[in-house]
């Protein structure tokens, strides 16, 4: 009977161990864009942003600044537009009254993020044409937001120019 006790704890603690290890390894685990970035000097990058819901667009815009700060962190030269078209730019307007009252928080701080991507030197562009389909007065953007005349135009330039499009809708 001591002999099975004995037995049963070896058991439970060996398991226990096993199950630290492992936890310990994967905490331990980094993961890296290595391969991805081989001889990459300069990242060009075209986010086409077309989000009209206030919670998926900030995820986004959050990922959008960790994706640049890797970028920066890779030690790469980079240039970026956040090109905004739809319902998206309806976020990036002075004053709240393109946006729904429970919108208004999380508008507060995606706009927060795009005046912190301005002031890193990150090209930002509304397209008129979508601004015009929403009755948005052009002179209601935030300062430092670019009005271009077609968003998609503006997208197959930069495309045409080489720049990876990160499609965020």
């Amino acid at each position: 009977m001591k002999n099975c006790k004995t037995n049963w704890l070896t058991l439970i603690v060996s398991t226990l161990f096993l199950l630290t290890a492992a936890a310990s390894s994967a905490a331990q685990a980094i993961y890296d864009n290595d391969s991805a970035l081989k001889n990459v000097l300069q990242a060009n990058v075209y986010f086409d942003v077309n989000l009209d819901d206030s919670q998926k667009l900030l995820l986004r815009m959050n990922l959008l600044q960790k994706t640049v700060q890797q970028l920066r962190d890779a030690g790469l030269d980079k240039s970026i537009v956040i090109g905004f078209r739809g319902g998206a730019s309806r976020f990036i307007t002075k004053g709240d009254h393109y946006v729904l009252d429970e919108e208004i928080e999380d508008k507060q701080k995606i706009q927060t993020l795009i005046s912190r991507f301005s002031d890193e030197g990150l090209t930002i562009e509304q397209c008129s044409i979508a601004a015009d389909l929403l009755d948005i007065i052009h002179e209601d953007f935030l300062p430092g937001v670019r009005i271009v005349a077609n968003g998609y135009i503006s997208l197959i330039g930069y495309q045409t120019q080489g720049y990876a499009v990160v499609s965020m809708d």
